[in-house]
Parts: C-alpha cells; sequence; structure tokens
C-alpha cells in the first residue's frame, strides 16, 4: 500500500466535495457535530519527529482506519479557539489486527494568516483514553515492560484543510499516538504512532 497515493486520493476527493457544495448558501456556517474517516500508517519514530525528520519516519506495514464522531462543545467568542470532543471507533490491519476504541478532548486554533486562501485549523488532543483488544508487536516491543497494555493514553496533533471557513467539510492530517506517559500507565514507556489522512463533514 502507497500511503502517498492514499492522500492523494483523499485530497482530490475533498476538492471535489468542496466543489460540488461551493454554490449552498453562505449563510450556511458549521454545526457543532461532524463525522469523518481517515487512515493511517505506523511509523516507528516518536511522537513528533514527523515535523522534524519527515523523510525518516520509517513507516511499517501495520495501518488503522478509524470512523470518528466529533462534537464542539465550547467556542471562545475573543480567542480563536474551541473545544471538542471525539469518539473514534479503529480497526488495524496488516500485520496489526486489533480493534481499537478512543474517548478524546481537542483543542481546536482555527486562526492562521492565510486563511483567507486556505482555510487551516489546528488541533491538538491530549490526555484521551484509548482500549484495544490486543497488544500488537510492535507495541510489545516499544513498551519498555515487553507486554504492553490494552489500555493507553491517545493523543493526535492534527492539521485541517478547507476551502473557506463555511466549506461543509475538511480534509485532515494527523497523528494517532498511543502511550503510557513514561510509564504512567501500566509501566508502559513507549507505544504506537500513526500518520493518517481523512475528510470528515460538519453537520
Amino acid at each position: 500500500m502507497k500511503f502517498s497515493r492514499i492522500i492523494g486520493l483523499i485530497f482530490w476527493a475533498t476538492i471535489a466535495a468542496q466543489s460540488a457544495k461551493s454554490d449552498e448558501s453562505s449563510a450556511d456556517i458549521r454545526g457543532p457535530l461532524s463525522t469523518g474517516m481517515y487512515i493511517g500508517e505506523l511509523f516507528k519514530k516518536s511522537y513528533t519527529d514527523f515535523l522534524w525528520e519527515p523523510e525518516n519516519i520509517d513507516l511499517s506495514s501495520s495501518y488503522i482506519l478509524a470512523a470518528n464522531i466529533d462534537y464542539r462543545f465550547y467556542k471562545w467568542a475573543d480567542v480563536p479557539l474551541q473545544f471538542e470532543g471525539e469518539f473514534d471507533i479503529d480497526k488495524h490491519f496488516g500485520q496489526a489486527h486489533e480493534y481499537e476504541v478512543v474517548l478524546a478532548p481537542f483543542l481546536r486554533w482555527t486562526a492562521f494568516p492565510w486563511n483567507q486562501h486556505l482555510y487551516t485549523n489546528a488541533r491538538l488532543g491530549i490526555l484521551g483514553a484509548s482500549y484495544i483488544t490486543g497488544v500488537s508487536a510492535w507495541e510489545r516491543q516499544n513498551s519498555g515492560n515487553d507486554k504492553g497494555s490494552n489500555f493507553l493514553q491517545f493523543g493526535s496533533l492534527e492539521a485541517t484543510f478547507a476551502r473557506s471557513e463555511r466549506s461543509p467539510g475538511e480534509f485532515f492530517i494527523r497523528v494517532h499516538h498511543r502511550s503510557g506517559i513514561f510509564g504512567l500507565i501500566n509501566g508502559v514507556g513507549g507505544g504506537s504512532n500513526y500518520l493518517s489522512c481523512g475528510f470528515r463533514v460538519f453537520w
């Protein structure tokens, strides 16, 4: 599976979806609820390595396919910041075969200087909860305790892209992260990271 091809297909599907809805009333504003899907590939580096060394992230033949629901609980009036919650159901495949459930809070930053040309947001998920039905060989190897844990902390770094603030959907790139918070959870020092891309629609 070529990850770059997956990104390309989702990107062009996003453009097509945006164009198809571009004639809708400009009074339509994104609702608080969204649904989405994303696919990702395991990389064997630390959480943020793809930001600094994207050419050396060491992708592996282990994949994730996820469906999620997001809800915006609060939108600050004077700060371009939103508080959201997310629920995911994920299927791991390739070298791993587990199912995963995620529940996590997210903060969304909505102000970037180029937003009139490409509407961009940054989302940060921290201190979420991830439960997986089995521990993969990579997580056992990377755990620091040789066994891993079904329950771990979930985190995510995400960048979203859309035509405008009023677009009914957005393309996103994210890291799907599981970890034991430096051994705090069941003695797990490591976990897993999936470089992922997907699309969500607002309701």
